[in-house]
C-alpha cells in the first residue's frame, strides 16, 4: 500500500514532535502541581528524561534501521527536537502523569509503532525497523519508566543506584568525551594509540581515580541513598571515602575527564574537565553546603575537618568503630596486631570471643552515629584498612567493591580462613578491649 504524500515537511514535523511533548509534559506538570505539588516529581522526571535521551542517542549511534533527514539541530544523526521530544514523552510525562508503568510501556510501543511510518520525509525507515523500536523500548523507555517510578517512590534502591551510575557514567565518560573529541578531530582510537608503558600508566591512573568513585557510591547505597543530590541517603555519610574527602565522586569524574583529554590529545576535553571543576566550586558546592547543613546538624562540623578537593592523610571520625578480632586464632590475632602497627585512627580492636553476639568471623562495627552497620570477614579487614592512611584505605575500598569482596572471601575461605567457632572462653569479659587507637576528631594526625 502506498502512503499518501506527507502534508508537512521535515522541519515542521521535527518541531511538532518537540511541541507535542512540551505541551503534554506542561499539562501533566500543571495537573500534578494542583493535585499533590511537584516536590519529589521534578527530580525524578529529570532523571528519567536524561536516561531516555542518552539511550536514544546511544542507539542512534549504532542503529541502521532508519535515517533522519539532515537538520541544523542534528546531533548524532538525529534532530535534537526529536530526541528530546521522545525523551520527554518517555521520561518526564509518565512520572508527572502517574499510572501503571506497564500501561505506559504498552502505550509508548503502540504510539511509536503507529507514528513512525507517518513521519516522512523526516525519517526514512529501512526493513526491520521494528527491531530498532524494540531495542529503544528495552534500553530507553523501560529503564526510564523504572528509574522515574523508583526515584519518586524511593523504592528499589539497588536498581536506582545501578541506573544512576550507568546514566552519569554514560554522560560524563562517553557522551561528553565523544562530542568534545570529535570537535578536536580525534576519537576513542586515539585514547589507546600509545606505547605499552603509556597505556599502562593511563590505565593505572584511571583505576586509582575510579575506585574511590565506586566505593563512594556503595557507601551512599549502604546508607539508603544514591549519588543523585535529590535522592539522598537517610543519614550523613562520613565513612568510606567520605572520611577522607567530601566530594570523591566529583574529584574522580573530573580527574577521569582530564586523563581522557591527555590520552586523546583533546584540548576541548581538558576545558570540559576544567569547567566541571569550576562549576562544582562556584555553584554546586555552595548549594550542597547550604542544603546538607540544613538537613544534617553534623555536616558543618564534618566540613570543617574534611576538604573538597584535597584528601586527608588519615580519616575523620567523631566516634570509634569496633573491630572484633579473635584472640584464640593465631592468624586472626596476628592480623589485628599488624593493623595496630599501621596506626589506625577511630578504631578499637576487641576480642571477638567477648562480643555481645556469637561471631564466626572478624567483624567491623560502625558507631551509632554512622548507622551502626557491620561488615564481616574480608570486608571487615578492608574496613579496618580504611582507618589507617589514604594508600591503605584505597586498598580497602578496592577490596570492598561489590563482586570483588565476594570473590576474595571465597578465596580466603578456600585457603583456610573460613568461619570459626568464636564462643566466649573462660576469663573473657564481654567487650574486653585488646588495643585501641585514639579517635581523631579534627585535623590530620
Amino acid at each position: 500500500m502506498t502512503l499518501p504524500e506527507p502534508l508537512l515537511d521535515a522541519d515542521v514535523q521535527r518541531n511538532l514532535v518537540l511541541g507535542v511533548a512540551l505541551l503534554a509534559v506542561g499539562a501533566a506538570a500543571v495537573v500534578r502541581h494542583l493535585r499533590t505539588g511537584l516536590a519529589g516529581y521534578v527530580p525524578a522526571a529529570s532523571l528519567a528524561t536524561l536516561w531516555a535521551w542518552l539511550a536514544v542517542v546511544a542507539v542512534e549511534e549504532v542503529q541502521t534501521w532508519w535515517e533522519f533527514a539532515d537538520a541544523p539541530t542534528s546531533f548524532a544523526g538525529m534532530p535534537l527536537e526529536v530526541s528530546w521530544g521522545w525523551a520527554l514523552l518517555w521520561g518526564a510525562l509518565p512520572v508527572l502523569a502517574g499510572g501503571s508503568r506497564w500501561l505506559w510501556l504498552a502505550g509508548i510501543a503502540w504510539v511509536d509503532a503507529a507514528t513512525m511510518p507517518l513521519l516522512t520525509p523526516l525519517v526514512r525507515l529501512e526493513d526491520g525497523w521494528l527491531y530498532g523500536e524494540v531495542l529503544l523500548l528495552v534500553t530507553a523507555a523501560a529503564p526510564a519508566l523504572l528509574l522515574g517510578y523508583a526515584t519518586t517512590a524511593r523504592r528499589f534502591l539497588i536498581a536506582r543506584v545501578l541506573l544512576q551510575m550507568t546514566l552519569f557514567t554514560g554522560l560524563f565518560t562517553w557522551l561528553v568525551p565523544t562530542v568534545t573529541m570529535r570537535l578536536d578531530g580525534v576519537g576513542w582510537a586515539d585514547v589507546v594509540d600509545h606505547s605499552y608503558p603509556v597505556r599502562s600508566l593511563l590505565l593505572t591512573v584511571t583505576v586509582l581515580l575510579g575506585v574511590p568513585v565506586l566505593a563512594a557510591v556503595a557507601e551512599l547505597a549502604a546508607a539508603g541513598g544514591t549519588p543523585y543530590p535529590w535522592d539522598p541517603p537517610e543519614r550523613l555519610v562520613t565513612t568510606g571515602p567520605y572520611a577522607y574527602l567530601a566530594n570523591p565522586m566529583q574529584l574522580g569524574m573530573s580527574g577521569l575527564l582530564l586523563v581522557l583529554s591527555l590520552a586523546a590529545g583533546s584540548p576541548r576535553l581538558g576545558l570540559a574537565a576544567a569547567f566541571a571543576v569550576l562549576f562544582s566550586v562556584v555553584l554546586a558546592e555552595r548549594h550542597e553546603h547550604a542544603t546538607l547543613t540544613a538537613r544534617w546538624p553534623g555536616y558543618a562540623d564534618y566540613r570543617r575537618h574534611v576538604r573538597n578537593w584535597w584528601p586527608r592523610w588519615r580519616p575523620y571520625a567523631t566516634a570509634p568503630a569496633t573491630l572484633w578480632v579473635s584472640e584464640t586464632c593465631t592468624l586472626c590475632d596476628a592480623t589485628g596486631v599488624a593493623l595496630d602497627g599501621l596506626g589506625h585512627t577511630g578504631l578499637e580492636r576487641r576480642a571477638a570471643e567477648g562480643a555481645p553476639v556469637p561471631l564466626t568471623r572478624m567483624r567491623w562495627q560502625a558507631p551509632e552515629a554512622a548507622g551502626a552497620g557491620t561488615d564481616d570477614g574480608v570486608a571487615a579487614f578492608a574496613r579496618a584498612l580504611e582507618h589507617t592512611t589514604v594508600p591503605w584505605a584505597w586498598l580497602g575500598w578496592c577490596v570492598r567493591l561489590p563482586g570483588v569482596r565476594q570473590v576474595l572471601q571465597l578465596v580466603a575461605d578456600a585457603c583456610g580462613l573460613g568461619p570459626r567457632d568464636l564462643r566466649p572462653y573462660a576469663g573473657t569479659t564481654t567487650g574486653s578491649t585488646m588495643s585501641s587507637s585514639p579517635t581523631s576528631s579534627g585535623g590530620t594526625r
